[in-house]
């Protein structure tokens, strides 16, 4: 007996057709919905500015959202939380009152600080009560202010001082750069950098350093430069020479000027005498600018020990000191031979004169008062 041939062709499915459906289900799946990502705009924040959160992908139809401090599900680190079917937000533990939680789960930050950066994590809640999250980060940068070039020596002395420059305060994420003259440092074996560019050394400054230098600070979010600064680089002070308008002159004659040479210029001059810093007489000026002494009329006691110095902020040079010669007459010699006769006749004129009255009045105090008669004429014999 044979087989019936209708219902038994339609209760068997062909071998070729078999392995052909477990061919599609070894090799095919079904498509899966794009993973949940979350975005920050814009990616590097300066601080003080508006930073979001976006959310991409988001499950069809949730049920909420919430967003977290850091990198784990913490209800003690929750900003925010919102319920989509009460359109209800709650604010947890790290709300600011800065933030805001949109209903697409998109979280805006207002005004965001330095404290702000780190990791923020997404908690999405579908309607099947499964959850998936993902977790951003935000980098809050500061705007950097104008820097400003300090010195550890104002005053740095040639050939001797080394000369430290640093470029503003410390900032994190920050670099730097430096010119000299307008121009990029160039190779010197007495500049040197340190290794995060912020400071600059200058060993052994020279009057070829004083500059103007200028730096610059960068971040990802803004760029500073600072004023020019210059170094007052203090050269040695070469020995001035002094020197005299007259080196022999005449008492109470005059002028004599005193002029102090100096090779080099910006520095400034004072005056000695004796050693001692020189005290203006009647006699005496100077002039503006100090290099020149004038003394009218010179008398004997200015003959010697004059000195000039010349000085800047950092050192000193003294002159040698300078002799005057100064000449005087004499006054006895000015006097005749005449003269002096004519003063020796006289003072013997009256040296006679005294004499004469002394003797004069020796003889008559002994017979004073004079002898008197009565009136009788002189006694003798009478001739009768």
């Amino acid at each position: 007996m044979e087989p019936p041939s209708g219902p038994a062709s339609r209760r068997h499915v062909p071998w070729s057709r078999l392995l052909l459906a477990v061919s599609l289900l070894t090799f095919w799946t079904p498509p899966t919905s794009a993973q949940l990502t979350v975005e920050t705009v814009p990616p590097l924040a300066a601080e003080g500015l508006d930073v979001l959160l976006l959310a991409h992908n988001v499950t069809k139809n949730p049920l909420g959202y919430s967003w977290h401090r850091g990198e784990r599900v913490d209800n003690t680190q929750l900003i925010a939380s919102y319920r989509v079917d009460t359109n209800a937000t709650t604010n947890g533990p790290e709300y600011s009152g800065r933030e805001t939680l949109y209903a697409n789960g998109t979280l805006l930050i207002q005004n965001v600080t330095q404290r702000e950066t780190g990791s923020y994590t997404l908690l999405v809640t579908k309607n099947d009560l499964q959850t998936e999250r993902q977790t951003g980060h935000l980098h809050v940068h500061p705007v950097l202010p104008t820097p400003v070039i300090t010195s550890n020596n104002s005053n740095p002395r040639e050939h001797e001082d080394t000369v430290v420059l640093t470029c503003g305060s410390e900032t994190q994420n920050t670099s730097y750069m430096w010119w000299i003259n307008s121009q990029s440092l160039p190779k010197s074996m007495r500049l040197e950098l340190s290794k995060d560019k912020r400071t600059l050394t200058v060993v052994t400054v020279t009057r070829n350093d004083t500059g103007p230098y200028v730096c610059e600070a960068r971040n990802p979010v803004s760029v500073s430069r600072s004023d020019p600064f210059t170094l007052d680089v203090l050269s040695p002070v070469a020995k001035p020479s002094l020197q005299a308008s007259n080196a022999t002159v005449t008492e109470h004659e005059g002028p004599v000027i005193l002029t102090c040479l100096a090779d080099e210029t910006g520095v400034s001059i004072c005056w000695f005498f004796k050693g001692q810093s020189l005290l203006l007489a009647e006699r005496m000026t100077l002039s503006s600018d100090n290099s020149t002494l004038t003394i009218d009329p010179i008398s004997r006691e200015n003959t010697r020990g004059y000195q000039c110095e010349a000085f800047n902020r950092g050192n000193s040079n003294r002159s040698d000191p300078l002799r005057l010669r100064v000449t005087w007459r004499e006054t006895s010699r000015a006097l005749g031979v005449g003269a002096i006769t004519g003063i020796v006749i006289g003072v013997l004129l009256v040296l006679t004169l005294l004499a004469g009255l002394g003797r004069f009045i020796f003889l008559h105090r002994g017979n004073w008062p004079p002898g008197s008669t009565s009136g009788h004429g002189p006694s003798g014999s009478s001739v009768s």
